[in-house]
């Protein structure tokens, strides 16, 4: 019989007893509450969990004081996760993303007269225009085989459903075929342990019966010495 296993719950400790960085405190071994409570029933929660709070004489703050301190964190040859890193324990905003590649605007009116920047417009128009070509193409061939790829998706999808329907349902339409399969098995384990039975004492009973036909024919044979002797000797004795 298997040792029944312990409840899967937290250790629990008086006042005074716990170890370790809790030491001197309650533990608190109640779960998260997280039904809807009514109005009422807050109120006495929220009493409750103030109460708690009064009485452990600790602010939220100092909860964590105790712990070991996170370990620094090392960014070897990644200096864009250390730049991030930085930018996050610093609390700063994240950089808005760059958009002006995206829109087509000619030079400043104080750089008109600058062939460069009318070059960078020129390039920059001449990208957008790739970029705009790209999407017709894509919307094209959407409208050409979008529908195609759509429907053999869907019959992919519902191949795969069968396979996970049959998957789930594939034990309980062979528990009955497997129950007559392991029933036969053990029939047959039965007939082959009384078929052994039924050899060895077949071998039992002719090995007796062997000894038994050797010592009556042994016996047969000296009867019929004695009376061969008993013949010859009344041919003798006439």
């Amino acid at each position: 019989m298997a040792t029944p296993k312990a409840p899967l719950a937290l250790d629990y400790a008086g006042h005074g007893k716990a170890l370790g960085w809790r030491k001197g405190e309650h533990l608190i071994d109640a779960l998260p509450y997280i039904d809807p409570l009514a109005p009422e029933v807050k109120k006495q929660v929220d009493q409750l969990i103030e109460d708690e709070l009064r009485r452990g004489g600790k602010k939220p703050s100092d909860f964590l004081k105790d712990l070991p301190a996170m370990p620094t964190q090392a960014f070897e040859g990644h200096p864009l996760l250390a730049t991030e890193y930085e930018r996050v324990k610093a609390k700063k905003e994240m950089p808005a993303l760059d958009a002006t590649r995206y829109m087509l605007n000619p030079p400043p009116q104080t750089l008109r007269n600058d062939i460069g920047e009318w070059k960078k417009a020129l390039d920059n128009a001449g990208s957008q225009l790739e970029h705009q070509h790209l999407r017709i193409l894509n919307l094209e061939l959407m409208l050409k085989y979008g529908d195609k790829v759509w429907r053999a998706q869907t019959q992919l999808d519902e191949s795969l459903v069968i396979d996970v329907i049959l998957i789930c349902l594939l034990p309980h339409l062979t528990g009955s075929e497997l129950g007559k399969i392991e029933e036969n098995y053990y029939s047959l384990v039965q007939k082959n342990f009384e078929i052994e039975n039924a050899c060895s004492r077949r071998k039992i009973w002719s090995g007796a019966a062997t000894h038994a036909l050797a010592v009556n024919a042994r016996k047969y044979i000296v009867l019929l010495s004695e009376q061969t002797f008993k013949v010859q000797a009344t041919i003798l004795t006439c």
